[in-house]
């Protein structure tokens, strides 16, 4: 691992001095404003986070994905009973081939990219005469399995923010008048990714007399592989911190609108009892 310290920060100083002025006038109670608001940020840097097309994949690996229905009918569906991966024939030998031959040597460039994070066996692939077809299948079952996990981690950056925002929303303080969008927000949580996101991220929330800190945390970059971690950390911080500060500074202009509401409504009230 390179001597490279990936760090970054965002500017929550606005956000941090309109809370206190909602609570002020609003009826949500100290908790429920910062839970409600880290949950919609963490939301908003979630939708806006860069994630890579299918079909972008598909491209540089230089693969075709078609699916099938039980019956083994061409399907569109979107979930298609099975997905068959076949390689784009050219005048050069497919990407998608060239990484999985490269996994099978722990000292490739590819695999000393990744930390040998992806190894294949070289031992795995039968030898000798009349074996060609079956060295084929295999290598075609490794392009396969490894062509449809990127297509389940496209939105890799995105999840994880998923933990955090399960937590925020599940909050036994949480604003009750959000019930409704608490069950949409939950249902969009990247339902396009099967992976188990508990270990890429979080969020906690301490509460202390008139305090309220709520943290919370996208890990990517945390998963213990020194190599491929400095990658994921420092494509989060790329493609992450504008969409999370943009979700910080929508926040809070959000929130400065309603106070601007709560003072023009009071004024209104006000005037109407003066001139009764």
């Amino acid at each position: 691992m390179s001597d490279i310290v990936l760090t970054s920060s965002v500017d929550t100083s606005v956000l941090e001095k309109t809370i206190p002025q909602i609570v002020a006038f609003g009826r949500r109670t100290l908790r429920e404003q910062c839970v409600t608001s880290a949950a919609f940020i963490c939301l908003d840097a979630q939708a806006n986070t860069t994630a890579v097309a299918v079909g972008v994949i598909d491209s540089e690996l230089q693969v075709e994905v078609t699916g099938y229905t039980a019956k083994g009918r061409r399907s569109k569906a979107k979930n298609p009973a099975e997905r068959r991966v076949t390689t784009v024939a050219g005048s050069r030998v497919p990407v998608a081939v060239l990484i999985v031959m490269a996994r099978t040597d722990p000292n490739s460039g590819y695999s000393r990219a990744t930390g040998n994070r992806w190894p294949l066996g070289i031992g795995m692939l039968p030898t000798g005469p009349g074996t060609a077809a079956a060295r084929r299948a295999i290598i075609a079952g490794w392009i396969s399995r490894m062509t449809l996990s990127r297509h389940s981690s496209a939105h890799f950056l995105q999840h994880g923010w998923a933990p955090a925002i399960r937590t925020l929303l599940s909050d036994p303080a949480y604003y009750a008048g959000r019930s409704k969008f608490r069950i949409r927000a939950q249902a969009k949580i990247n339902p396009m990714n099967i992976m188990d996101s508990s270990a890429l991220g979080s969020a906690v929330i301490d509460v202390a007399g008139d305090d309220c800190v709520v943290t919370s945390e996208n890990a990517i970059g945390e998963g213990g592989n020194a190599v491929l971690d400095e990658k994921h950390r420092a494509a989060l911080i790329r493609e992450g911190n504008p969409p999370l500060q943009s979700a910080i500074d929508n926040e809070s202009a959000t929130m400065f609108s309603r106070i601007q509401k709560y003072l023009d409504d009071g004024l209104k009230q006000d005037f109407r009892q003066l001139t009764a």
